[in-house]
């Protein structure tokens, strides 16, 4: 079991939960790459980003406030700062959104490895 701030997620649940930023955070990518973006000229890739962040400090608030959650939102920020420069790096802001996403897993997990509880 999983405490947050009412109670108690199941594993499942969390995972569940975790695998879903996952494919949010995913699609970040997808919005912005060279080979794909054109596939997404409808969607507005701000407004996305600006839901996105806001899914994330509702999850904060409910986990309590976990340490990885800080940096996640940081290098979120940075991939989007670096959306809106004239020269743009697409190399640049995948690693930002790839290192953000791998700090998900680390969520909910003591460093030697236990779960919150």
């Amino acid at each position: 079991m999983i405490a947050y701030e009412y109670g108690l997620y199941d594993e499942a649940q969390f995972a569940s939960y975790k695998k879903k930023l996952h494919d949010l955070l995913y699609w970040l990518l997808l919005y912005k790459d060279p080979k794909t973006r054109d596939e997404f000229v409808n969607v507005n890739y701000n407004k996305y980003f600006e839901n996105l962040m806001k899914r994330i400090d509702g999850f904060n608030k409910l986990m309590n406030y976990p340490k990885e959650i800080v940096e996640m939102d940081n290098l979120l920020e940075s991939a989007f700062i670096e959306t809106q420069k004239d020269t743009f790096n697409y190399k640049a802001y995948r690693k930002l959104v790839l290192d953000a996403e791998a700090l998900i897993d680390k969520i909910g997990v003591h460093y030697d490895n236990t779960r919150y509880v």
